[in-house]
């Protein structure tokens, strides 16, 4: 008798330190009824990215607004603008409501005939990059959200003859989506925003502001 009981003090004093070891439950538990982490105590989040197009993209130069098909004008090989959504990403407030970054850039290139001088091309580039704060609200699981975002914005416009214009300032972002859950935590989505730039001030060559309307086609991973 005297031999167990050395051997039943050590196995409620390694039964004491596993129960403290062992992350609370109730945590965990209040963690996934907040809508914040999973039930396995997995914090939520969105990640995801997307690639369209863009309509309605012109910036304001010396007093004068300018789309992007009048930069372009007479160009016979300019691409259609390609939006890209770099990466969206979020970390779960509460249900539904998710902070992170977002960032997505428009870019249009071609060869356009200078000024004065029609029959010589030269190679034109023009972009337009958002690094944004953003918010973003599922009111369901899946299905339709929201978002907005606020940050730094830039802009650049290249050509071959050596003329390269740069500007940075603050941007502007409110957009809405669609996302259709496919399996599990991926989801198909959907998604149409309104972005505005402003830089500042303008001279003869940089920019005042611009805007433009992107829409993407994209992958989002939401746990």
């Amino acid at each position: 008798m005297a031999r167990t009981l050395p051997v039943l003090t050590l196995c409620c004093a390694a039964s004491a330190l596993a129960q403290e070891a062992k992350p609370p439950a109730d945590a965990a538990a209040a963690g996934a009824e907040s809508g914040t982490t999973t039930a396995g105590g997995t914090t939520r989040v969105i990640i995801g990215g997307g690639i369209g197009g863009a309509s309605g993209a012109k910036f304001k130069v010396n007093g004068q607004t300018v789309s992007f098909k009048d930069r372009f004008q007479g160009s016979t090989d300019d691409t259609a603008i390609v939006a890209v959504k770099v990466a969206t990403f979020g970390i779960a407030l509460k249900p539904g409501f998710y902070a992170g970054l977002d960032l997505t850039g428009i870019a249009k290139g071609g060869n356009v005939p200078r000024a004065g001088a029609p029959a010589t091309l030269d190679k034109t580039y023009v972009q337009i990059t958002d690094y944004f704060a953003a918010l973003t609200y599922f009111p369901w699981e899946s299905g339709l959200f929201v978002k907005g975002g606020f940050g730094i914005s830039t802009f650049g416009l290249a050509v071959e003859n050596g003329t390269t214009t740069h500007a940075s300032g603050l941007g502007l972002l409110l957009g809405a989506g669609y996302a259709l859950n496919l399996t599990g935590s991926h989801h198909l989505t959907f998604t149409v925003e309104q972005a505005w730039q402003s830089y500042g001030g303008s001279s003869t060559t940089k920019p005042d502001s611009s805007q433009f309307t992107p829409f993407f086609l994209g992958y989002l991973y939401k746990n």
